[in-house]
């Protein structure tokens, strides 16, 4: 990625190529292994490691969602082969539980894919108040969506509308549930649900209609947060009882390995996890991937904790990222899409409050951590703010968040020119090797492919201390392939001097694919030793 070498006037020179992008972000702010970013976001890193391709931006996905409050998505059979995608939210200004469908079609009417509007079937809203959002699941052998609500029942619902909603349809107290699977080896629903009153926790399955609430009872002081599928088994994420996403950072997380055998209240392993809340839990590309926050009390700095089972009792961190303190959010959504394990989040992270959907999974043998997609385009939301749930369908991503009080939902946009926000890489820090030694940088420049219309390539650096980024140079130029930037670039940006470390970021808008970045420095001076 760099050398360093004399020119013919003696010059120590350091040249340093970017021509690869998919080994994802880095905590290290001066990591040196090949590919690695300190920020990616809004860029596509894996259809093409050589190539930064920018995402769509995103519009509005839900015309009602300030009153509505949708926060959770399935798809499900709504009649003959045609499947909808389905939307929970609540009844109107009341909080009572209600849903919502969309076609997904394009330009036949305002319910389609590329619109913000949604339909109602008939019997689509419930009786009963309080809806829980965790728990929405369509199980195909019953033909039925299932639910939560007010702590006291699982309510049923039926896509087409034609039987009425079944709102006290099982009985069941709890204060918190999970999300629910359908393991493809025994086609049974399963979920997971902790009450505090009576300090208990299970597991709950649905076998074609017949309901087992206590199908494996979890250890007492416990509550499962995330399940899912891992081969013969279910994997169950459980925290102690008094966990809270804000609660102590010492608290540690379990996994537990069930064989779905509801007649042993056994299991085949309970696995010890390590520090944090864990969230969400995974199975990718073979492995038991769980996303932990650490957070709370006798935290200093916020973590978000990637870490893998190995075996017996032992677990791997993989990815790890430092954040702010007692501001990181990882609500308990997730989403598989191929070989990566999608996630939302909300974290401080390199001088900036970072929010949407991210993913992780193996990338030629390596892990690699994406910032995905920003919830609303280039308005960062703020440590106040609140992030819910997301629902990617096909290339269509939708994000549901509180931002300055107000519920939000927003969809990709399908336009062909919706790269309307901007897609960033920001670089890991630059040193040449050696810290103590200044530099001046020389020169930069950066290619791409044929550079669309209305597309903008955008170079900017900052130097040692500084958290300010300067542009030193801006290329909006139709059919462009490159641009590059020698002492003072026609924005009148002189290129820094004196600097011990540097890093860049690369900008896009308007959909140009960024394709390499080079730069060159000047070593100016010597140890005060040599």
């Amino acid at each position: 990625m760099g050398t360093i070498f004399k020119n013919e006037n003696g010059s120590i020179i350091a040249e340093t190529s970017l021509t690869r992008f998919d080994g994802g972000m880095s905590n290290d702010p001066r990591d040196t292994a090949e590919a690695k970013a300190r920020v990616v976001t809004n860029f596509d890193l894996l259809t093409n490691p050589k190539k930064l391709i920018p995402y769509r931006s995103s519009e509005d996905g839900y015309s009602s969602a300030s009153t509505l409050l949708p926060q959770n998505w399935t798809l499900a059979l709504r009649t003959g082969t045609t499947y909808s995608l389905y939307a929970l939210r609540r009844q109107s200004a009341l909080n009572r539980v209600a849903i919502s469908f969309k076609n997904l079609t394009v330009n036949a009417d305002i319910t389609d894919l590329d619109d913000n509007g949604w339909g109602d079937t008939a019997n689509n809203e419930g009786g009963q108040a309080t809806p829980n959002y965790d728990l929405f699941t369509y199980y195909q052998r019953t033909g039925y969506i299932y639910g939560g609500h007010t702590g006291t029942h699982i309510w049923r619902y039926d896509p087409d509308g034609g039987d009425v909603f079944a709102n006290t349809h099982l009985a069941l107290t709890y204060t918190e549930l999970t999300n629910g699977i359908v393991h493809s080896k025994d086609d049974i629903l399963y979920f997971g649900y902790y009450d505090s009153a009576a300090e208990t926790a299970a597991i709950v399955r649905n076998n074609n209609g017949t309901w087992n609430t206590s199908a494996l009872a979890l250890p007492k002081g416990w509550k499962p947060t995330s399940i899912c599928e891992y081969g013969d088994f279910i994997a169950i994420a459980i925290v102690p009882s008094s966990s809270e996403l804000t609660g102590p950072a010492t608290d540690n997380a379990r996994v537990i390995l069930w064989d779905r055998d509801s007649s042993l209240n056994t299991v085949y392993a309970n696995i010890p996890w390590g520090a944090g809340y864990l969230s969400v839990l995974e199975e990718v590309d073979g492995e038991l991937v769980g996303i932990s926050v650490r957070r709370g009390v006798g935290s200093f700095t916020d973590k978000m904790i990637a870490r893998i089972w190995l075996g017996e009792n032992k677990t791997k961190i993989i990815k790890e990222l430092s954040g702010g303190r007692n501001t990181t959010i990882i609500p308990k959504a997730k989403q598989k899409i191929g070989n990566r394990l999608h996630f939302m989040m909300l974290i401080e992270f390199n001088d900036a409050v970072r929010d949407g959907v991210w993913s992780i999974g193996r990338n030629d043998g390596e892990w690699s951590l994406a910032h995905e997609r920003t919830c609303n385009n280039d308005t960062a939301l703020t440590t106040g703010d609140t992030i819910y749930r997301f629902f990617y369908f096909g290339d269509y991503l939708f994000q549901a968040f509180l931002t300055g009080g107000t519920h939000t939902v927003t969809k990709t946009d399908d336009s062909t020119t919706a790269y309307s926000h901007n897609s960033v890489l920001e670089t890991v820090r630059f040193n040449a090797g050696d810290s103590s030694r200044k530099k001046d940088l020389v020169g930069i420049s950066i290619t791409y492919e044929e550079q669309p219309t209305a597309g903008q390539v955008t170079v900017a650096y900052r130097i040692d201390q500084n958290t300010s980024w300067t542009t030193i140079s801006t290329d909006t130029t139709d059919n462009s392939l490159s641009d590059s930037a020698v002492n003072i670039e026609s924005s009148g940006a002189a290129l820094p001097k004196d600097h011990k470390e540097i890093q860049f970021r690369l900008i896009s808008t308007g959909g140009t694919e960024i394709t390499g970045f080079f730069f060159k420095e000047r070593i100016t001076d010597k140890r005060p030793y040599e």
